[in-house]
């Protein structure tokens, strides 16, 4: 599997040392690199395109939100997850579709969740069909059913389903489902 390219900035030299040493318990991230500037950092990352960004709100010169925002102008797939000790951020990171807010100290499962989600959603690569298809089926509908619905066979609805499996990595439609739901796809 491709391993996740990261970028990690914080102004607290700690904190992100702590982020460096939760993250290196997950298989599959490389830290691209590490900075306790955000203007340094939002070059980097122009530079080099990570697939996600971990980055502090609160920093000097160029907040969190500010550094969020310039590369959300840019046509990049880069995903931001922003850190910070507060909550209150979290409607401001939404207007700028962040994919994430993680509230410090960072928990491990708060942050294995964040990761499998990205995973999900962006490395294993599902079109909006093969999505609709496992919305159709987490409410139960058959292939047929589905088929009728979307306006396709159903042998093509079989097809997706099939690559949908391949591709999750799930042995059948009740695992495929508990994984849709775990991984936030429906």
């Amino acid at each position: 599997m491709t391993e996740i390219k990261t970028v990690l900035i914080d102004s607290d030299q700690p904190s992100l040392i702590r982020l460096q040493e939760l993250l290196a318990k997950f298989n599959g991230i490389e830290i691209l690199g590490t900075f306790e500037n955000s203007n340094e950092g939002l070059d980097f990352i122009l530079e080099n395109e990570p697939d996600i960004v971990f980055i502090q709100i609160e920093m000097p010169n160029l907040s969190g939100l500010d550094v969020a925002d310039e590369i959300s102008k840019r046509e990049t797939d880069i995903k931001i997850i922003l850190v910070s000790n507060h909550s209150h951020y979290a409607i401001k990171a939404l207007r700028i579709s962040v994919f994430d807010y993680l509230v410090e100290p960072i928990d491990i499962d708060e942050l294995k969740i964040s990761l499998h989600r990205f995973k999900t959603k962006y490395m294993i690569n599902l079109n909006s069909r093969e999505l609709q298809i496992i919305r159709e089926m987490s409410n139960g509908l058959s292939s047929q059913n589905i088929g009728e619905k979307l306006f396709i066979s159903r042998h093509t609805v079989d097809t997706y389903r099939r690559i949908i499996l391949e591709k999750s990595a799930c042995q059948n439609t009740a695992q495929l489902i508990k994984f849709a739901l775990k991984s936030g796809l429906i």
